[in-house]
């Protein structure tokens, strides 16, 4: 018998003998870091923070209200150009949306959860765990994705559409290198 087998490590079988073929029985411990138990968010979480998300920009439309702004934009019959007043709901509108876009993303880079993913208590990180980087936020999970759907609106479907698959991971998700997460 080796020294491997008389000290009961790795590969022993029952009647002391070494079997070679056997898996390794020593603990991975990772040196200076923890190990994280990380728990998915689930596809309604994931879906009631897409849902909050979209819901946040629905008060940018009142002030389209004002003058004809509002009929400029969803009247196909409609031809004529927006009065002061439309003129000034528009422009009210698109401060309104850039500021929320703002907030979203600060938040987004800041704590990897928007609004709606802070309320349903997920956020996003890397697939380790830990705190995702504002250009992988930025750059692969939203303006990448962001641009690619915009030229095909298939992209946006089949981004969806991955959430279906084992690990509930979308494509911009695939994409940028990370998971959402239950906190």
């Amino acid at each position: 018998m080796t020294e491997l087998a008389r000290n009961g490590q790795d590969g022993e079988t029952p009647e002391g003998e070494l079997n070679p073929y056997a898996a390794p029985k020593a603990r991975v411990v990772l040196e200076g870091r923890k190990v994280k138990r990380l728990k998915l968010a689930s596809r309604a979480e994931r879906f009631g923070a897409a849902l909050l998300d979209n819901l946040v920009y629905l008060p940018c439309f009142l002030p389209m209200a004002l003058g004809n702004g509002f009929r400029v934009f969803f009247d196909p019959l409609y031809d004529e150009l927006p009065d002061a007043a439309g003129w000034l709901g528009i422009g009210l509108a698109a401060l309104m949306g850039l500021a929320i876009f703002g907030v979203q993303l600060y938040l987004l880079v800041r704590e990897g959860a928007t609004l709606g993913k802070r309320v349903m208590r997920i956020r996003i990180v890397t697939e380790d765990g830990e705190r995702v980087g504002a250009l992988q936020i930025l750059l692969l999970r939203t303006l990448l994705p962001g641009l690619a759907g915009m030229m095909c609106w298939l992209f946006s479907l089949i981004d969806a559409l991955f959430i279906f698959g084992e690990k509930r991971r979308c494509l911009h998700d695939l994409m940028a290198g990370t998971i959402v997460i239950s906190r």
